[in-house]
């Protein structure tokens, strides 16, 4: 498996300090078989400069407009030459120098779709994404994006589904099932990255955005309704949580992933 060549697609957009970490800690891997491709929404913050710079360590580099993050996964992904893909968006990182090491120790030769745990930074609290098995009640991404690798062919074959602006990603992987695509898991954690994104910032547009993927692949009723339940359950929550104070809402988050953490 060691010969086996990863294509690492960073998209970047007015992020230069986390787009240089994403960069160093791709050349600190072990694992050495890989390209960098570059797809920066037309930067103005001194990304631009940063990438010139250092475009001898990228194979391929895209500077233009796009219609969003997974427009620009997919102009990276098209022009992938490696046996598998990965995602970084600017400032995620893998988690230590030997994942792709061990991650192409594994044996994978027959599998489509490799995915692992993800070390979520928010503020002053570290925390474990713990992923999941895909199945067949699967309602929300059960691992993050930057913590899985498809096969090249796979992915452009099966572009992101750009109708869906938070979602794309899950309409991905739900199609891939369907399609009795080989999901992987690899027990290790793959990537570091920083909680309040886009998608963490408007869960309830993802879930409304998943409710219409399940029912294009005629997921069954109570499937739907375990969403639909999961959404009010979290609208809740964000209702409750804006009544107390944010040292309190620390607190309770503190705790919650001290004891998810000792699993």
């Amino acid at each position: 498996m060691l010969k086996l060549k990863l294509s690492i697609v960073v998209v970047s957009l007015n992020t230069k300090n986390q787009f240089l970490k994403t960069i160093k800690s791709i050349n600190s891997q072990k694992y050495k078989n890989y390209e960098i491709i570059v797809v920066d929404g037309n930067s103005t913050d001194g990304t631009l400069e940063a990438i010139k710079k250092m475009k001898k360590n990228f194979s391929q580099i895209v500077i233009e407009k796009d219609k969003g993050i997974y427009d620009a996964m997919n102009k990276g992904a098209q022009l992938a030459s490696g046996n598998w893909i990965a995602f970084l968006n600017s400032g995620d990182i893998f988690y230590n120098s030997s994942v792709l090491l061990n991650i192409f120790k594994l044996p994978i030769a027959k599998k489509d779709i490799i995915y692992g745990d993800t070390l979520v930074k928010n503020k002053d609290i570290n925390y474990f994404a713990h992923s999941t098995i895909f199945s067949k009640k699967t309602i929300v991404m059960p691992f993050c994006h930057q913590s899985t690798m498809v096969k090249t062919d796979i992915i452009k074959k099966n572009r992101f589904f750009l109708e869906y602006k938070y979602s794309a990603d899950f309409n991905f992987f739900v199609k891939c099932f369907s399609r009795k695509k080989n999901f992987y898991n690899s027990n290790l954690i793959i990537a570091t990255v920083l909680a309040n994104g886009v998608s963490d910032n408007n869960r309830q547009k993802v879930y409304s955005e998943n409710i219409k993927i399940l029912k294009k692949y005629n997921y069954n009723f109570f499937i739907i309704l375990n969403l639909r339940l999961l959404k009010l359950s979290n609208f809740i929550k964000d209702c409750i949580k804006y009544t107390f104070p944010e040292s309190i809402i620390l607190l309770i988050l503190k705790f919650k992933y001290l004891k998810q953490n000792r699993r």
